[in-house]
């Protein structure tokens, strides 16, 4: 049963990276400040707080994000110490330990920073500042990697109307072309494909104009164009739009970066769409490589990998090697983004099909079950990602000898396909092969249509 191929994000945008630091003003020579001692103290630990911002800045852009985060954490200690928890400048250290626990994948800790931060801003700066935009679009791509799609979405809306309308940044801004694509990320992983594809658009012509062809912004907005092209299934665009970005990133970024990782990734998933099977377990061989020397071994990124791997091993019919890539990355999910969430689902769903594969139809449904299950209550029930897990446990069913839920499960697979169509007003390359599955399961029951 084939999947809907789920391309991966260049996150690297500079919102997630380290905010600059200004050392604090000093006290001294202030005729009516504090006293010459405390004054002092003040410099000392203002000295103490600019040493530990530097380091943890330098241990994060070495991927060092354990170390950094101790560094920020203690600096953030002193700050509320000398100025309050809820200050400005002690936000900006929330930011930075919300940026580390982003980096290592722990989305909700991540989140949490954030929202902190997000709250500080808005009081002290208000709602039409920069800044307080730059909060939102870290809110919202943390709630979109959670499967929070719809709050994802209320955040990136306010952070680009906030940053297109303030005169401070306007619309010929790099940080607005980095907002219409996260904007256009969500739409694209919620199936509202020419949505997506015109943001993304939008966002090219910005970053052109701000940096030239030749920059990791445009490359992440080429890239995302060939997400789109893979969910619509045109994978030969996709696979020039991933060649595209991957040339961009490599000479800009240097082939060891994960954002390049994570591009090598997508293109390995477009070979294998086109049947280049020895070529995709390369690319995604190369990509989990640099992901676990640069991420460690529990990030998310490397589960998606390790997913995309096993997917390539599928692909060539080694389903004992798939399924120690899946139950890899299975372990990496269920620890760092539980059990609810939608790509633990989708990993449960590929483990599924190769028990269903191996013949094992028990511990198949026991998988596909669950996985439909999750996608119900997180994603909702009309969901594309929902008709697809309904129709994985279909196709399990009536291998197992159950014709009939099977055709529960396909009819309601092909429903939502149909209402998605009716929504999005364009074909969905999926609801052929739905409908066919279930055309095939009533004439197994003499009920052809």
């Amino acid at each position: 049963i084939p999947s809907i191929a789920r391309g991966e994000r260049a996150c690297t945008h500079a919102r997630l990276g380290m905010e600059n630091f200004a050392p604090p003003a000093r006290g001294g020579g202030v005729l009516l400040g504090p006293s010459p001692a405390r004054a002092a103290a003040s410099d000392a630990e203002d000295d103490k707080v600019i040493l530990l911002i530097e380091e943890g800045n330098k241990l994060f852009q070495q991927a060092d994000y354990q170390e950094a985060l101790a560094k920020f954490k203690e600096a953030c200690l002193s700050r509320q110490r000398t100025h309050g928890e809820d200050h400005i400048e002690t936000a900006r250290l929330l930011n930075s330990m919300g940026n580390a626990h982003n980096k290592m994948g722990d989305d909700q800790q991540a989140l949490d920073y954030y929202g902190r931060v997000l709250a500080i801003r808005e009081r002290d700066l208000g709602t039409s500042h920069a800044e307080t935009a730059r909060a939102l679009s870290n809110c919202g791509i943390v709630r979109h990697k959670l499967g929070h799609h719809q709050a994802a979405l209320q955040c990136h809306r306010r952070a680009l109307e906030i940053l297109e309308t303030n005169p401070a940044v306007g619309p010929g801004h790099p940080d607005v072309a980095r907002s219409l694509c996260d904007l256009a990320d969500v739409h694209d992983d919620e199936g509202e494909y020419a949505q997506a594809l015109q943001l993304y658009l939008r966002a090219i012509g910005v970053s052109e104009e701000c940096f030239g062809e030749g920059h990791p912004d445009v490359a992440r907005a080429i890239i995302g164009i060939g997400n789109v092209n893979m969910h619509r299934a045109a994978y030969k665009q996709a696979r020039e739009c991933f060649q595209r970005g991957l040339a961009i990133q490599e000479r800009c970024l240097g082939k060891g970066h994960a954002a390049v990782a994570t591009t090598l990734t997508n293109l390995g998933l477009a070979h294998e769409k086109l049947g280049d099977k020895e070529v995709a377990l390369s690319m995604h061989a190369r990509a989990l490589e640099t992901q676990r020397r640069m991420l460690g071994d529990m990030h998310p990124d490397v589960a998606r990998t390790y997913s995309h791997l096993g997917q390539a091993h599928e692909a060539k019919g080694d389903l004992d090697r798939a399924m120690e890539c899946h139950s890899d990355a299975l372990k990496i999910r269920e620890l760092k983004l539980g059990l609810e969430h939608a790509d633990t689902a989708y990993t449960l769903g590929r483990l599924g099909g190769i028990y269903r594969r191996k013949a094992n139809y028990r511990k198949a449904m026991e998988y596909l079950h669950l996985s439909l299950a999750i996608c119900e209550k997180v994603l909702g029930p009309v969901h594309l990602g929902t008709a697809i897990a309904a129709h994985n446990l279909g196709g399990a069913l009536q291998r197992s000898g159950e014709p009939e839920m099977a055709e529960v499960h396909f009819l309601r697979a092909v429903e939502v396909l149909q209402q998605q169509e009716e929504n999005t007003g364009k074909n969905h390359p999926f609801l052929q092969y739905a409908t066919e599955s279930l055309d095939r399961c009533r004439q197994a029951m003499g009920q052809a249509l």
